[in-house]
């Protein structure tokens, strides 16, 4: 089993509400396929409404072309991945692919740690005080977002980002969203709380 792979993680709300919002973002790949097809059925009843509210928050225009901050040894490989992943959307396995430089990379070292500096650079182009910013739904919502566009590529099996984005959700964002009541009643529309 790989890392992010475990049973544990797969079934845990934060997976399937990632696949859930997968769903919701990405219908079909150049293949016709879904992109997000295994297990989104159980999801998709319970999270519909959280992964669409998700959807909605980081549709709002929060991915702007601001500066990227970075403070690992990887900077110019996680701030050229970021770039990509905030402008690129359906054609970015076609702008990887093309970066041999970076696809080498990213097939070479595609780790948790890796997920979780290139996430947390991603959340902080866009909101550049977190982790001390308030407002966790723009937070969540790019950490799914990071998530569902590192899944469309070619590069590892699906599963293996979702369970990293399962894993990064769990350690940095499930505690508040328990002391909000779970995901449904953290993201009511009648919640201002952020």
């Amino acid at each position: 089993m790989m890392e992010g792979d475990s049973p544990s993680i797969t079934h845990s709300d934060e997976y399937l509400l990632l696949e859930t919002y997968c769903q919701k973002r990405k219908p079909s790949t150049s293949l016709g396929r879904s992109v997000c097809m295994l297990g989104a059925q159980t999801g998709g009843e319970k999270y519909g409404n959280v992964a669409e509210k998700l959807t909605r928050i980081v549709d709002s225009g929060l991915l702007d072309d601001d500066g990227i901050e970075t403070d690992s040894v990887n900077a110019d490989v996680i701030e050229q991945i970021v770039e990509l992943l905030k402008k690129s959307g359906d054609d970015l396995n076609d702008k990887i692919e093309k970066n041999h430089v970076l696809l080498g990379y990213l097939q070479s070292t595609f780790s948790y740690d890796f997920f979780e500096k290139l996430t947390t650079a991603f959340i902080k182009s866009v909101v550049p005080e977190f982790p001390q910013s308030r407002n966790k739904h723009e937070q969540i919502a790019l950490t799914f977002e990071v998530t569902s566009r590192l899944r469309a590529l070619d590069l590892h099996p699906m599963n293996r980002v979702m369970g990293f984005g399962a894993q990064y959700l769990q350690k940095t964002f499930t505690p508040w969203v328990k002391q909000h009541g779970g995901w449904e009643k953290a993201f009511d529309d009648n919640d201002e709380v952020h």
